[in-house]
């Protein structure tokens, strides 16, 4: 008797992967790369290009900003020693670097402008007071030293061996503010180790408010000025309010007074 033949039973695989085309795959490899190939010489043709300093040399040096103290024929003479070069090759840190080594330059910042502009931008030095015999008080109240302008007479003069320049600054402008409604401007602030201070008005009295209470003490000063001292002022040497109440007046001719 023959055998039953057994039913063929399709079996359906676990998974399936689609093997990609390697014909196409070496094709796309081969232009990636040789598009590749092509960028990386373009870029090192370029370098190469740029590295040489007569390409695209630096044309236009524009200096900004508002110069009262710099001239602007300075400037470009030390941007002069930079600028053989084009943009590329330019060492903008070291023009900058000895830019800011010029007392009157506070900040300085070069831009690039393609092809061949450089552009310096120029914040100065803006004096508000001198700080003693030495240095200067800029506008921010940071010292600096400069040649001293022909501004004597015409920016107060103020000096701490205790706090910064801004400080200074800031207390006499209250100083200002407090004296307004007065004919009285005052040139000099200085106070010194203790911390007393000392103001000289223009004119030459000194006004002596020791190391407390100064804004009673010049509110006292303020009072007496208007009623009496004002119409004296040219007689008078010194004011000394280091008084818990009233005044001592230092005459010129040596007499003293109390109020």
């Amino acid at each position: 008797m023959a055998k039953p033949q057994r039913r063929a039973v399709k079996k359906k695989p676990l998974w399936q992967v689609n093997l990609p085309n390697l014909s196409q795959v070496s094709l796309k490899s081969a232009t990636f790369m040789a598009v590749g190939l092509v960028i990386l010489g373009l870029a090192l043709g370029i370098q190469t290009w740029l590295n040489n300093p007569i390409n695209l040399p630096i044309s236009q040096i524009d200096v900004q900003g508002e110069l009262k103290y710099l001239k602007d024929t300075d400037l470009k003479q030390i941007i002069a020693k930079y600028s053989n070069t084009n943009l590329y090759l330019l060492d903008v840190d070291a023009l900058e670097a000895d830019l800011e080594t010029q007392p009157w330059i506070r900040l300085v910042k070069l831009r690039r402008v393609w092809p061949s502009q450089l552009i310096v931008e120029v914040e100065e030095q803006r004096p508000i007071a001198f700080w003693g015999t030495e240095q200067l008080v800029n506008q921010f109240g940071e010292l600096f030293t400069a040649e001293l302008p022909g501004l004597q007479g015409i920016i107060p003069v103020l000096f701490s061996p205790k706090v910064s320049g801004r400080s200074m600054a800031e207390s006499y402008l209250q100083v200002t503010n407090q004296l307004k409604g007065t004919p009285v401007e005052v040139s000099e602030l200085i106070e010194d180790s203790r911390g007393a201070w000392r103001l000289k008005l223009k004119g030459g009295i000194e006004v002596l408010l020791g190391n407390k209470d100064q804004e009673q003490r010049l509110a006292r000063f303020k009072v007496a000025y208007n009623q009496a001292l004002g119409t004296n002022a040219k007689l008078i040497r010194r004011v000394d309010l280091r008084y818990t109440n009233g005044l001592a007046v230092e005459w010129k001719q040596s007499q003293l007074s109390s109020l």
